[in-house]
């Protein structure tokens, strides 16, 4: 939640190549446009910046049924080409999660870092984004969802998301309201 001080991070939940091949095009490049703002701004704050790659999908029965890891195509969790991950960054790889927090290293590296205040972005955001906020709470991190820069496939799930489980969890903020509490830092 706004305002952000020195012990933020941004954390980008699988904008990847194979993620953003789901959403029509104009969504997707609306989603990387503002991460690119993002990252930039926090790179520009010397601020953390987490790239979450989806390396599978989690094993289990469920309704709608997921790919399998070895149908994924091998370019599956690159980073888009157009994102601005620098050396120095953060990547986590999620292996067969939903949460950028389960069987990661991620919380652990946060606190090496004295990250307190974790910002999100990314897809999708009824499911990964949601889950990695509702994580980072649980690990004691004050979190803040950047609503304009995150995407779900179904437009009423991100509906609910946003508005009913995030405040619970945490904030919103928009991409120029972020961008514009970096600014005065």
């Amino acid at each position: 939640m706004l305002p952000l001080d020195s012990r933020t991070a941004l954390v980008v939940d699988d904008v990847q190549k194979g993620i953003l091949a789901m959403p029509p095009k104009e969504v997707a490049d609306q989603l990387v446009e503002a991460n690119v703002t993002l990252a930039d701004a926090f790179h520009a704050a010397g601020l953390p910046v987490v790239w979450v790659h989806a390396t599978g999908l989690p094993p289990g029965r469920v309704e709608r049924p997921i790919p399998e890891d070895d149908e994924l195509p091998e370019w599956f969790a690159d980073l888009d080409g157009r994102l601005p991950a620098r050396e120095g960054d953060l990547h986590i790889d999620k292996p067969r999660t939903i949460s950028a927090f389960s069987r990661t290293d991620l919380a652990e590296k946060l606190r090496a870092e004295a990250v307190t205040q974790v910002v999100f972005t990314g897809i999708a955001m009824g499911a990964g984004v949601e889950a990695s906020a509702r994580s980072a709470f649980d690990e004691d991190f004050t979190v803040t969802v950047v609503s304009d820069a995150v995407v779900d496939g179904d437009p009423e799930r991100q509906r609910a998301s946003l508005g009913h489980d995030i405040p619970s969890v945490g904030g919103l903020a928009t991409v120029a309201e972020v961008v514009a509490d970096l600014a005065k830092r």
